[in-house]
């Protein structure tokens, strides 16, 4: 509906008349529930709300609370197609808030109905007392679908300067050094970041040890010491102290061997008492609560961070089978606690690495590109030289342009796309200034991951329209099955007969017609409302070690493959039950 708008007025007894005419009609609900509602609005100062108009004439209303990015509420008279009104306005309203959940009586299955078809899911139970109401997320996938264009909703005013600086290809240890001080000289010089006496915090990207083959360092899966000492080096005469912090995602206990395996434990014996080494998985954290409130309320921030007068953020240039990138959007998902981190594929993972940037605000990043990582990354990919340090002061645009350099469209990464349109940075060439080498100069495609989705005979996977998040984790575990089956070895895992076909759901489109003689695994948070009639894999995406439990249940005979220490997962698995409890 395009001449259809959304005009922001004041709770009137005109719209508490037509809750009580509305909620009359269903014996379910009790009499005092808009009470209940009104008396929760008046007191918040984050409530808005909103006229449906079409032309001058009113149909309806939606109550929103900004700061919980929360549908409390929304009516159209019965009159007046209201399926169409209601998709139409949430429409224009994810269009000027951005990702959005909506909260309903558990008993009101017209208004569950009409958010599940637009693309909402149930995600939880909010319990008030004897009264329950139902909380659902929108899926990103619709989300990012409904969208007309992809639009700012706070525009990004500034036009931000990203340096793009050769390497020379020997890549010694003084080349790499000088490449650094032109860097600074190009960004407008050290004193611009860092005063003298400050404590600046290094924030590498140190994800596993699948960066080693033969005892020698590959390239492209970490951030070269060689970058991070000539770093150091360039920054001691001006900087007190430098800490060296990450929290390994991968065996998240084992941040202190990767130190150790990649050398990085040798910086504390080369800077003798000027360079620290901080696993942020075991640091002390500080609870804080997240602008907007998008999938979760607070997050927990090391104190290393929130005590450092300076954060320099240091991912590699490569490629996520998930993400697409893990450049610096994702790259601060390393400053998260292990559970934090664990939490994030739960709640929604795209969504929680841009809610991050709202807490730890690094003032420079420098992508290393001396060696990237191109098909299967972010550890198992192929090594490519590069010869490139790309880095700026606005991680959206550092990762736009990083994103150019290796063939890719800035749009076609799902946390990338979010952080720009939630206002964090410009995608825009024109709102880029390029200094050094040019995008042109220095491109290179990077090859991309082949993700590969066909089923076996009695295993079908229905993923029409799924996010690259759910299809890249589905492709990592289903590419296990792929290998010769131990009971008949001329036949694949993938192959072998079952006394019922399975079949895997995964996107917000699949699913209508569930076989229920079937075995059905539905995936994801965007197939919540079919958990009941089968097996629900959680998370947005699910965790690898989720769907390795989910679809190896079904091979009890096959030992399957470890995506990192089961009993460490499992005791963060048994951790966040417990956080679910409390909600």
């Amino acid at each position: 509906m395009q001449d259809l708008s959304l005009k922001k007025t004041n709770l009137t007894g005109r719209i508490k008349k037509a809750l009580f005419d509305y909620y009359s009609k269903i014996p379910e609900i009790s009499e005092d529930y808009v009470d209940y509602l009104w008396a929760k609005w008046t007191k918040s100062k984050d409530i808005t709300v909103y006229k449906i108009k079409k032309g001058k004439d009113d149909f309806g209303f939606i109550i929103l609370d900004v700061g919980n990015s929360n549908i409390e509420e929304i009516w159209v008279s019965e009159s007046n197609d209201p399926k169409n009104l209601i998709f139409s306005a949430f429409d224009r309203l994810i269009a000027e808030h951005s990702l959005l959940s909506a909260t309903i009586h558990e008993n009101d299955v017209k208004k569950n109905n009409l958010l599940l078809e637009y693309g909402f899911r149930p995600f939880r139970k909010i319990i008030d007392g004897e009264l329950k109401r139902d909380k659902l997320e929108l899926s990103t996938v619709v989300y990012f679908d409904r969208l007309k264009e992809f639009k700012q909703i706070r525009p990004y005013r500034k036009t931000e300067t990203v340096v793009i600086q050769k390497v020379n290809p020997a890549q010694s240890e003084e080349d790499i050094y000088e490449a650094v001080k032109d860097l600074f000289e190009k960004l407008g010089g050290i004193r611009k970041y860092v005063k003298k006496g400050q404590t600046v915090v290094l924030k590498p990207n140190i994800v596993a040890d699948h960066g080693m083959l033969e005892g020698q360092y590959k390239g492209g899966v970490v951030t070269d010491l060689k970058l991070v000492k000539a770093l150091i080096t360039f920054l001691l005469p001006t900087a007190s102290k430098i800490i060296v912090a990450e929290g390994s995602s991968i065996n998240r206990s084992a941040t202190t061997k990767m130190f150790k395996i990649y050398g990085y434990d040798k910086l504390e014996e080369l800077f003798p008492g000027k360079v620290k080494l901080v696993d942020l998985n075991t640091d002390e954290t500080v609870e804080l609560p997240v602008p907007y409130k998008k999938r979760m309320a607070s997050r927990k921030v090391p104190k290393t961070l929130l005590d450092a007068d300076v954060i320099i953020s240091l991912p590699v240039m490569k490629l996520h089978f998930a993400a697409v990138v893990s450049l610096a959007v994702k790259n601060l998902q390393g400053t998260m606690p292990p559970l934090e981190k664990y939490m994030t594929h739960f709640f929604g993972l795209w969504q929680n690495l841009v809610n991050i940037h709202h807490l730890v605000k690094p003032k420079l990043t420098i992508i290393d590109g001396l060696v990237g990582q191109e098909d299967f990354g972010p550890v198992s990919g192929i090594p490519k030289v590069m010869n490139l340090l790309i880095a700026g002061e606005n991680p959206v645009a550092v990762d736009a342009t990083c994103m150019r350099i290796m063939g890719l469209d800035p749009k076609d990464s799902p946390p990338v796309l979010l952080a720009y349109i939630q206002g964090f940075g410009p995608i825009e060439s024109e709102k880029i200034k390029i200094v050094g080498a040019s995008v042109e100069e220095v491109r290179s495609p990077f090859k991309l991951p082949e993700i590969n989705l066909s089923g076996g005979m009695n295993l079908k996977i229905h993923y029409d329209g799924a996010c690259s998040g759910c299809r890249g984790y589905l492709h990592f575990v289903v590419h296990k099955l792929r290998r010769p089956d131990p009971k008949e070895p001329e036949k694949l895992l993938i192959d072998r007969p079952f006394e019922k076909p399975i079949n895997i759901y995964l996107g917000p489109y699949e699913g209508k017609g569930i076989n229920p003689n079937e075995t059905n695994i539905f995936m994801g948070m965007c197939q919540l409302h079919n958990k009941d009639k089968g097996i629900h894999l959680p998370g947005c995406p699910p965790h690898a070690e989720v769907i390795l439990k989910g679809i190896f249940q079904f091979f009890p005979d096959v030992l399957p493959p470890k995506y990192a220490d089961e009993t460490e997962e499992a005791k963060l698995e048994r951790m966040l039950e417990e956080v679910l409890k409390s909600l």
